[in-house]
């Protein structure tokens, strides 16, 4: 088996690469007439225990049943490498025998356009392809090859998701204009807006039913924290 098929030698690999980022989560967050660097040490007003301001809508890009007991909010950035490590871990959390059918998985765009140049585009390309009904396939693809793409020019960077949807069977004009367009755009900065004033300042920022949740140290006790989240008429007996 190779370690790919063993989820307990994923999470190990996974835990060891946010070890990177554990110590010290540096965020470039442009807000209008500058830019703000931000430390997990630094005391913020979106910190643990935090609302959603906005809560989950039609325009989100929502997997899982509606019904599900726990709705689980990402913001992230597709270039951020942290959130590409989370990635399968989330992965795994949706297929996890006592979580399974019991996650809302809702994903938010949060591109750190000063520090993630390719950011905003990916989003609007993940969002073009989700009016194709390819959003997630999308998503799992930018995520699964970030570090063939994260370090091209925006040309070339457009060309690699070009090349991702023509896998994907999608409508390659159609696309392309999708992604360029107002609406799509808007989607993408309303959702990073809605980041803002939920107190977001690193990614990936996670909410559970609402609330905001502390950076988990460890696959179980992400699981433990959804597990927890869910209401004692929902768990089974």
């Amino acid at each position: 088996m190779n370690e790919s098929q063993d989820p307990a030698k994923s999470r190990r690999k996974l835990f060891r690469s946010l070890k990177i980022w554990g110590g010290l989560i540096v965020v470039l967050v442009g807000i209008g007439y500058g830019a703000v660097w931000l430390t997990q040490d630094v005391p913020l007003p979106g910190g643990e225990g935090a609302l959603l301001s906005v809560p989950v809508g039609d325009t989100d890009q929502i997997q899982g049943p509606s019904a599900a007991p726990i709705t689980l909010v990402e913001y992230s950035d597709f270039q951020c490498p942290a959130c590409a490590a989370f990635f399968p871990l989330l992965e795994e959390l949706k297929k996890d025998p006592l979580l399974m059918g019991k996650i809302r998985f809702v994903y938010r765009h949060f591109p750190l356009d000063n520090i993630h140049p390719n950011a905003r585009r990916a989003a609007q390309f993940a969002e073009a392809a989700g009016l194709q009904g390819k959003f997630w396939e999308f998503h799992d693809e930018l995520f699964k090859r970030q570090s063939s793409w994260s370090g091209l020019s925006r040309a070339k960077a457009e060309e690699a998701f070009v090349a991702y949807a023509r896998e994907l069977g999608l409508a390659i004009d159609r696309l392309e204009s999708d992604a360029d367009s107002a609406a799509v755009a808007s989607r993408v900065q309303d959702s990073f807006a809605s980041g803002i004033s939920s107190g977001i300042n690193s990614t990936p920022s996670f909410f559970v039913n609402g609330k905001r949740m502390v950076h988990p140290t460890g696959y179980e006790q992400f699981k433990q924290t959804l597990l927890n989240a869910i209401p004692s008429t929902s768990q089974t007996p």
